[in-house]
């Protein structure tokens, strides 16, 4: 089709230049044969995929009289970005097209033209392309780091255990993405977390979350593109201090300056934040020590958004109640205590905020350390009954944590959690510790994981498929299926550092279901990167 189009017209062409010519007979100009050039588009689809950020080439072969690669031919592959505003860019002099695919994504198609200009007779030849440009990131693991220790990037890791539909037999790995587009990123990642996002089913988007040292930043998964990036938190009204996101279902918590605030996908770009609370002889506060919170993902949750943390400032908990609860954000009363529990969630003082997670698939936890004693208890709160009905988180267990564990948590440097099982995953500087938390009230910890020679453990993730962890049911009809990735909910991600320009981040899959063991033999390792901030799995 491609191939008849530009023989069309050219015969127009031709058609002209012979009636010009008819009439040039009869005066007395001379005459000159048209030159014989030709685009062989032989194999040539009208057509043209690339993936963005992908490599474009094109390869027309161009003979005038029969010589290729002529040196009267001058050759210019020109896009037409937009045709409302006649927007128009060069991407190359050459006869072969060989360059990146940096243009938005497109699904409809650029129009693409190569032009083909005889300067010893001034005549052009045109073959004109539809150039489809698609997304070529998908599920995976995003790592945030550095190469100079004061700017970050992002990379992508694609592989077939953490990417749907992944046929590949190599590694996918996609370096320094915001420089590669020519849009580095001046700022320091400090968090990336994977959301959606969207008023509607039909206008979601995959997006991803980073907060920088100097401001939050939101980018399409689909380019990496930046979007409405001023208006993220136009509520603030303190100076901005890194923030810290954590996921629930229907709702994106950010903890910024140690406040609450609250994206719903229906704002799409913007977190508000919610009331406060001023129930306690006119103490206004939602104060979240060390910006530590306990959020229920979305694996069997739906729609409730509980979330809990710790309010160092007035010595309670404080609780976030779901997307649309209309007292979203409240701290345990007095009045809510139950002698049954274990503890009065209004009434732990002198404490700070170690760590929180959402474990064995109902129950948020929180790690306090005494600020005297330096001693560790670990509170737990159901999120749902014996009937598996949602509830607002209810006090559950209070462990006590004993000697050994304690000088475990004393030397952690990230502690993560299970999702399907009763385990608290601590990592030290060169080894991750499964502790198991006993209905009992008891700990047990036991040693699962030694690093390399000469790498540092800097970060422990357990891993959970991206759309998985913000609650798939809600957005895919082909939940089984997606939810069929070899690894989710069975495997730990890791970063470590061989130095400050040496970070490597691991798959460890686990073995043994309920026990927390590693499986070592199995672990994959991706190489390659500088300094690492952060690592999330990202959906697609």
């Amino acid at each position: 089709m491609m191939k008849m189009k530009t023989i069309y017209y050219l015969l127009l062409f031709v058609l002209g230049c012979g009636l010009m010519s008819c009439y040039d007979d009869k005066s007395t100009y001379d005459t000159k044969e048209i030159p014989n050039v030709e685009l062989d588009l032989n194999g040539v689809s009208e057509t043209q995929y690339v993936a963005y950020l992908g490599k474009l080439h094109i390869d027309i072969p161009v003979k005038k009289n029969g010589i290729p690669d002529h040196p009267d031919l001058e050759y210019k592959w020109e896009i037409e970005l937009s045709s409302s505003a006649e927007l128009r860019e060069v991407l190359s002099n050459e006869r072969v097209l060989d360059t990146i695919a940096a243009m938005p994504i497109l699904a409809s198609g650029y129009t693409l033209t190569l032009e083909v200009t005889d300067k010893a007779s001034s005549l052009k030849y045109y073959s004109v392309f539809s150039l489809v440009v698609e997304s070529q990131f998908g599920e995976g693991i995003i790592v945030a780091h550095s190469r100079d220790g004061v700017t970050s990037d992002l990379s992508l890791i694609m592989d077939k255990d953490i990417t749907k539909g992944f046929a590949g037999t190599e590694k996918i790995q996609y370096d320094d993405i915001f420089t590669s587009k020519g849009e580095p990123l001046e700022d320091w990642i400090d968090q990336v977390a994977y959301t959606v996002s969207g008023a509607t089913w039909s206008t979601y988007q995959n997006i991803l979350w980073m907060a920088g040292r100097n401001g939050l930043f939101r980018a399409d998964c689909r380019d990496y593109s930046f979007l409405e990036t001023g208006k993220i938190i136009p509520f603030v009204t303190e100076t901005y201090t890194s923030g810290h996101f954590y996921l629930a279902p229907q709702t994106t918590i950010l903890v910024m300056n140690n406040q609450v605030y609250q994206h719903l996908r229906q704002n799409d770009a913007i977190f508000i934040k919610p009331e406060v609370v001023s129930d306690l002889g006119g103490l206004q506060s939602n104060y979240v020590d060390n910006r530590v919170v306990a959020a229920a993902t979305g694996d069997g949750t739906h729609s409730s958004g509980s979330s809990i943390w710790y309010d160092s400032q007035v010595g309670r908990f404080g609780r976030f109640n779901g997307a649309f609860s209309q007292n979203k954000c409240s701290l345990y009363s007095s009045s809510e205590n139950d002698d049954n529990f274990p503890f009065d969630p209004s009434a732990v003082a002198g404490k700070e905020a170690v760590a929180g997670g959402f474990m064995n698939s109902s129950s948020l936890v929180m790690v306090l350390k005494d600020k005297v004693s330096g001693e560790y208890s670990i509170y737990t709160f159901f999120t749902k009954n014996q009937d598996y009905t949602l509830v607002n988180p209810t006090p559950s267990y209070l462990y006590s944590v004993p000697a050994a564990i304690k000088d475990l948590l004393d030397r952690s440097v990230s502690i993560c959690f299970s999702t399907v099982d009763p385990i608290m995953y601590v990592a030290t500087a060169r080894e991750i510790h499964a502790v198991r938390l006993n209905i009992d009230g008891s700990l047990a910890s036991s040693l699962k994981y030694t690093a390399a020679a000469g790498e540092n453990i800097t970060i422990l993730k357990f891993y959970t498929q991206g759309r998985y962890n913000v609650n798939s049911e809600d957005f895919d009809s082909d939940t089984e299926s997606l939810l069929t990735l070899p690894l989710n909910t069975k495997a730990v991600m890791m970063a470590t550092q061989a130095s400050d320009s040496e970070g490597y981040v691991y798959l460890i899959p686990q073995k043994d279901p309920g026990t927390g063991n590693l499986d070592e033999e199995k672990q994959v390792k991706y190489d390659g990167f500088g300094k690492i901030s952060d690592i999330t799995a990202q959906g697609r």
